[in-house]
C-alpha cells in the first residue's frame, strides 16, 4: 500500500507548476484523491488513495450530472459523484457488482419485483459477503422506478451539453434507497437488455481528505 500512494503522490506534490485543486466537483483525469480513515467507510476505501481514470456525465431529463471513475491499489476501482441533499452535499461512492453477488446479497424473487412498476418492492439482504462489508444495509425501498436517463463517456463541464437528450446511450434506471438513506442499490437497464447493479454509499463530503493535481507530462 505505501509503495503504491508514494508513487502517485510522489511527484505531484513537487510540482510546482500544479493548478490548485480545491473541490471535489473540480477534479479531471489524472487527478488524486485521498479518503478519510473514518471506520464507517468500507476497508477497501478507507484510508485510501485514488486516481481519477474517467470522467463520464450522467443526463437525467435537462440535468447533467458528473461521474468520476476513480482506481485505487490492485486496481480496485469506483465511482464518485458529487450530490446535493437538503442544500448540502454529500459524496456518493458506488461500486458495480456482478450476478453472482447479486444472489448472494438478496432473493431473486425480490429482487426481480424491482422492475414491476405495480409493486412496492423491497429488498432485505440475505447475507453480505467480508469483502462487502459496509456497502450494504439490511433493506432497501425502490424510489425510482424505470426513469430514462443518458450516459455520455465525456466530460461537459466545460463545454456545451448535447441539444437533444438522446445523444447519449439510453438506459432506464432504477433506484432503491435504504430507510436511513445512507445506502442504495442503483440499477441500469441498458437498451441492448444488459443490466448494471451498483452498491452506493453516501458519505460527508468531508471523507474526502485532500484532492492533488494529476502531474503534467
Amino acid at each position: 500500500m505505501k509503495s503504491f500512494v508514494k508513487a502517485l503522490w510522489s511527484r505531484t506534490k513537487k510540482d510546482p507548476e500544479s493548478r490548485q485543486l480545491d473541490h471535489v466537483r473540480d477534479l479531471l483525469e489524472g487527478d488524486l484523491v485521498n479518503i478519510s480513515d473514518s471506520y464507517a467507510l468500507p476497508a477497501q476505501i478507507r484510508a485510501s488513495s485514488f486516481k481519477v481514470v474517467a470522467v463520464s456525465t450522467y443526463q437525467f431529463e435537462y440535468e447533467f450530472e458528473t461521474s468520476f471513475s476513480l482506481e485505487g491499489q490492485d486496481d480496485y476501482r469506483i465511482e464518485l459523484l458529487v450530490e446535493k441533499e437538503d442544500g448540502r452535499e454529500r459524496a456518493a461512492f458506488s461500486l458495480s457488482i456482478d450476478r453472482d453477488v447479486v444472489e448472494q446479497l438478496f432473493d431473486l424473487d425480490q429482487f426481480s419485483e424491482v422492475f414491476d412498476e405495480d409493486a412496492q418492492p423491497v429488498l432485505e439482504l440475505q447475507q453480505e459477503p467480508d469483502d462487502l462489508a459496509g456497502w450494504t444495509a439490511p433493506l432497501y425501498r425502490r424510489q425510482s422506478c424505470a426513469e430514462r436517463g443518458y450516459y455520455y463517456e465525456q466530460d461537459y463541464r466545460g463545454s456545451s451539453p448535447p441539444d437533444e437528450e438522446g445523444e447519449g446511450e439510453p438506459f432506464d434506471y432504477y433506484g432503491l434507497v435504504s430507510d436511513d438513506g445512507d445506502h442504495a442499490v442503483d440499477i441500469e437497464v441498458w437498451d441492448t437488455g444488459e443490466t448494471d447493479v451498483v452498491l452506493t454509499i453516501y458519505r460527508p463530503i468531508s471523507d474526502i481528505k485532500e484532492l492533488w493535481p494529476g502531474r503534467k507530462e
